[in-house]
Parts: structure tokens; C-alpha cells; sequence
């Protein structure tokens, strides 16, 4: 079909990509003009010799009309006009549009802000020969905004900004299996990073300000990450991960310190002031701690639970024995929750706390022990932070309670029952609500229980657990502060709340011994519960020598094994007694 001359098109000159020799009835040329201009892309025909733009029809020239600030020309006065002014974003379009062999193409082109997708067609005569390109415009900036708004969600931590858990794990990948250029160090650094205290933050203060304070926190990562040439992303809830290629140990210790020093740094809050955050940070170096992302990934996480349990605000690096007390950690915790459901050989034990001036029996601490068939007595230090760490230790906490009030509302000395309230348990309401319902159940009157609290259980959720124990203390309950001195603010705490004991942690009472200086602490704790009125539990006592001291230098209570061991309570005593000759004649056979 012949279209030199379409009435009303924007067309100059050629034809338009059919031959000369058409069919002898000719079509509606505007019938065909009224199509082109009606199609939802915009339609441009150019030259193949000279490079001019022959035709655009109404949807193409309305697209280069809005752009026409980034184009030399723009809309109708396309026509006529070389194709080179396009060379900015496709310099190469002469050689494609002058061989049909290249035809046809696509691409996409960013004009400014602006994405357009581009094809280029091939159109032939009747009889084959090549007739020029046909250039086909869509205009697709709103779909591709939306294409790289999704995958950014899928990406990027929304909150943060930064990379999330699959994209850095990807990366991390990609960089652990790249090839290494010679000369340059054997280990690449990867960091754990959690906060501490973050949960106390939201606590406290709401999850608004949590939010703000991870955004701080991520920008502070990022910094560091940058200047060391690595990437940065956010694992979920308060924990991030950076990774930093070619680190030596020597470099990822510094990095690590960095990384501690930054964070302490107050930080200011629009509504809520200056807050200090923690971290703790865990590393794995590779290829010495795992070549791979996820043995690299577990071996991190090996060393930062490491310093958690450590006391937190502090950095480990990743060694072997870590693996295996993980692995130990793991195989306990499967034991324990087995045992969990019937509380198959979980006892309560009782060790005697005594007046000192009497020696009089007046109150009993109450002390979970558990035996497990295979791996014996199991260590209390062992397990209770595993319970902790798996969610278990409400559980356990409320079978001692319950167990402890049962029993001693049957003593006949009328002794006071101790039981020890685990940082899990204070704060969340529930506590005085269990306690009243146990007395209730019982008929242990309120003045014959104890509630040992410590100082690092209060620091949780201070208020919330001073609000409980508040409560607890208006019903007759004795609270108790244990392990006095070990914490980080001993003496705010006793202005916190009325204690009605405190506990002098064991350490000082036999370290006094051979340290003046531990001795005079215990002399100093003594005469601060007589001017608080308060009694002062000196725990730890083993010898006659210790006895005379702390009953010397003014406490009121001892506890420790001059004066008993925890023993199992009668009902008790026969399984106990079992299990203790089955412990024997093992014994006895392996040494046979």
C-alpha cells in the first residue's frame, strides 16, 4: 500500500511499509491513519537512508509532547527530524535501524524520570525488500515505579531501609564464592549484632520509640559497614548482621569494638529523650569457620549467644568449643522438655535458713534439682538458663511454687517456705495472681511465704516488677531481695521498694576469708539492713569460722551448708533414695 500522501497524518515522504505494487483496489488510507492514531502505543516510522522520522502518529506524538523538555524537539515537530536525537539514550541506533538483521529489538530507555519501552520492527514490501524500521513507544514509568517498589519490599527491611534476611544471605553467598585475588587476607567477617535491652525499650516506652531507635542503630551499622567496604542488613526484630569482606581476626576485633563504641553513644529521641542501647556482637571468620552462609551464619550465632550469656555488651569470636556447648546446650534442652510434661524426677529440695543467734531452723529456700536417667543429677546452673532461653522457665517455676507451698503448709515448726522467682515471671501481672491462687489452694497463710527476687530480674521490667511485688507485699508476703551486691544498682533498688530481706551473695561471705575487702562488705550490708530494718541472710556459710563472723558482724539469718544441705522432702525421699543407690551400684560396677 502506497502512503505518500495521508490527508491529516503527521508523514513525510516514504512509504510507510508496503510496497508500490499493492493490491489494485486500494484500502482506506483514513481509515488506516484513524487506527495508527488510535492505538495505545505510540507508533514512529524513520528513514533507513537518510534517518529522519517519516511518521508518529497521535499516541506518540502525545508522549515525546511531555517529554518534550528532554528532547530537542518534541510531539509534532518530531516529523522530519533526525533519529540522532535519541543518541543520548541509544547511541547506537543508526547501525541497528540500517541492517534489518538486527530487527527486531527491544529495550527499555529512561528518558529523566521518565521509563519507556522501546521496539523496533522490520517492515517489507510485498516482495521482501526492506522498507524501513518501525519504532514502537510505550510509555511504562508507573508500572516500573511499582515493579521496583515491590521488589524493594521483597529486599529491603521496610523499616530500616536495609538489606533483610534472604537478600543478605544471598549476598553474603555471592561474596563467599567469588574468587580471591592473591595477596589479599585469608578471612572475610561476619558479625552478629544484637541489642541489649531493646525489649525494655518497648516496654517503656512503645514500639514507636523501638522503631526509631533501629533506625538509629541501622544508619550507625551502615556508616561502618561502608568505610570497610562491606554490606549491612537486618536479620528481624533487633538483631543485624554485617558483612566485611578481606577482615583479619586482628581487623574484625577492632570492628567489633567499633561497633560497641557507637552504640554507646546516647541516643536522642524526638519525644522520649537521650536513651543508651547496648549491643553484643558475635563473629565467624571465613573460610576458617565455615566456607558456606549457613555454617558461617550458625558459627556467628554460636558466639554472640555466647556473649549473652556472658553478661552481654561484649564481642566473641567463633571457636570450636563453642560448637560443641551449643550442641550440648541443644541436646539439654530436648531432655528437659521430655521431662516437662509430668516433671518425671524433678524434685524440690529445701536448705534450712537459720536465726545465727539461735541457730534456730525459721525459714527453708526451695530449690529445683532434676535427675535424668542417662546424664544423672543434673546441675540447676545448667538447666535453668536453658529453661529461660526455651520458654520453659514459667512452667518450672510455677511447679516449684505450687510444689513448695503444698509441702510446707504441712511443716510442723511453722517455718517460712523461700522460692525463687525467675525475670520471666515478674512484671506480666500474672505472679500475684498464681501466688494468691497457691495460698488459696493450700491454706499456707500469706505471712509464711518468701519471694526471692533478683537484682538482674528486676532490671526487666523494673516498674512492672516492683508493681507485682507491691502487691504481693500488701497480701503478707515476706520479698526478698537475693544475691545483694552482684547487681548494677544495689542500692537503688532498696529505694525502689521495701524489702523485708536481703540476701548477702555467698562470694563475699567466703571470699572474707582471705580478702579485708570482702569482709568488710558483708560488715558494711549488715549494718545497712539494721538501719533499714531489715534482716541481712548471710548465704554461703560452710564453716564454723564463717558462722562466727557473719553472726559477728551483725546479720541476722544464715544459709549454707554448715547449716544443711538441700534435702528432698519426705514425700520425695524414697524415689531420691533410689535413685541414689542405682547412682551407687553403677558406680561400684564400673569400677569392677
Amino acid at each position: 500500500m502506497s502512503a505518500m500522501n495521508i490527508p491529516g497524518s503527521y508523514y513525510l515522504g516514504a512509504a510507510n511499509g508496503v510496497a508500490d505494487n499493492a493490491a489494485p483496489q486500494r484500502p482506506d488510507v483514513g481509515l488506516f491513519r484513524r487506527m495508527l492514531d488510535q492505538v495505545p502505543v505510540g507508533v514512529m516510522m524513520v528513514d533507513p537512508v537518510t534517518f529522519l522520522i517519516t511518521y508518529v502518529n497521535d499516541t506518540a506524538a502525545t508522549i515525546f509532547r511531555t517529554l518534550q523538555a528532554l528532547l530537542p524537539v518534541g510531539g509534532e515537530g518530531l516529523i522530519g527530524c533526525s533519529i540522532d536525537i535519541f543518541n543520548d539514550v541509544l547511541p547506537y541506533q543508526r547501525e541497528l535501524i540500517t541492517n534489518p538483521a538486527n530487527l527486531p529489538y527491544s529495550t527499555r530507555l529512561r528518558l529523566g524520570e521518565e521509563v519507556l519501552d522501546l521496539s523496533i520492527s522490520c517492515v517489507t514490501g510485498q516482495d521482501g525488500t526492506y522498507v524501513g524500521p518501525m519504532l514502537t513507544w510505550s510509555r511504562v514509568t508507573a508500572q516500573v515505579r511499582a515493579e521496583e517498589s515491590m521488589t524493594r519490599l521483597a529486599r529491603y527491611d521496610i523499616l530500616t531501609g536495609l538489606r533483610n534476611r534472604p537478600t543478605f544471605f544471598g549476598e553474603l553467598a555471592t561474596d563467599l564464592a567469588r574468587p580471591r585475588p592473591p595477596g589479599t587476607p585469608p578471612a572475610d567477617g561476619l558479625f552478629l549484632v544484637d541489642l541489649d535491652g531493646f525489649k525494655h525499650v518497648n516496654d517503656s516506652y512503645g514500639h514507636t520509640a523501638g522503631d526509631t531507635i533501629l533506625g538509629m542503630v541501622a544508619h550507625k551499622l551502615e556508616v561502618i559497614s561502608r568505610e570497610q567496604g562491606g554490606c549491612v542488613g537486618r536479620m528481624g526484630g533487633d538483631e543485624f548482621a554485617l558483612f566485611i569482606p578481606e577482615c583479619t581476626p586482628c581487623q574484625a576485633e577492632h570492628t567489633a569494638r567499633s561497633i560497641i563504641r557507637a552504640m554507646q553513644e546516647p541516643l536522642t529521641l524526638p519525644e522520649w529523650g537521650r536513651h543508651q542501647i547496648g549491643v553484643s556482637v558475635g563473629i565467624a571468620l571465613s573460610p576458617d569457620h565455615g566456607a558456606d552462609p549457613t555454617t558461617l551464619l550458625a558459627h556467628a550465632h554460636m558466639a554472640l549467644h555466647d556473649v549473652k550469656q556472658g553478661g552481654k555488651g561484649s564481642y566473641r569470636v567463633f571457636v570450636p568449643q563453642m560448637k560443641h556447648k551449643h550442641q550440648r546446650r541443644a541436646s539439654l534442652e530436648g531432655l528437659l522438655r521430655e521431662a516437662m510434661p509430668h516433671k518425671r524426677d524433678m524434685f524440690v529440695f529445701y536448705q534450712p535458713i537459720v536465726d545465727l543467734t539461735t541457730r534456730r531452723v525459721v525459714a527453708r529456700e526451695a530449690l529445683i534439682r532434676w535427675h535424668h536417667p542417662e546424664r544423672g543429677w543434673i546441675s540447676p546452673g545448667d538447666f535453668i538458663p536453658v529453661a529461660e532461653e526455651a520458654g520453659l522457665i514459667q512452667e518450672l517455676d510455677a511447679f516449684v511454687f505450687a510444689t513448695a507451698c503444698r509441702e510446707a503448709a504441712n511443716w510442723q515448726d511453722g517455718a517460712i517456705v523461700a522460692t525463687n522467682v525467675s525475670a520471666a515471671c515478674l512484671g506480666l501481672v500474672r505472679l500475684p495472681d498464681l501466688v494468691q491462687a497457691e495460698l488459696a489452694r493450700t491454706g499456707l497463710p500469706p505471712a509464711r511465704l518468701n519471694i526471692e527476687v533478683t537484682e538482674t530480674a528486676l532490671l526487666r521490667h523494673e516498674a512492672d516488677s516492683v508493681r507485682d511485688l507491691q502487691t504481693l507485699h500488701e497480701i503478707g508476703v515476706g520479698i526478698c531481695l537475693d544475691d545483694f551486691g552482684t547487681g548494677f544498682s544495689s542500692l537503688s533498688h532498696l529505694r525502689s521498694f521495701p524489702f523485708d530481706k536481703i540476701k548477702i551473695d555467698g562470694s563475699f561471705v567466703q571470699d572474707g576469708d582471705e580478702r579485708d575487702d570482702c569482709a568488710a562488705i558483708v560488715r558494711t550490708l549488715a549494718q545497712l539492713g539494721r538501719t533499714l530494718g531489715v534482716e541481712t541472710v548471710a548465704e554461703g556459710v560452710e564453716t564454723q569460722a564463717q558462722y562466727e563472723r557473719v553472726k559477728a558482724d551483725g546479720c541476722t539469718l544464715g544459709q549454707g551448708y554448715f547449716f544443711g544441705r538441700p534435702a528432698p522432702s519426705s514425700a520425695d525421699m524414697v524415689r531420691v533414695g533410689e535413685i541414689m543407690e542405682a547412682m551407687q551400684k553403677q558406680a561400684a560396677s564400673k569400677k569392677s
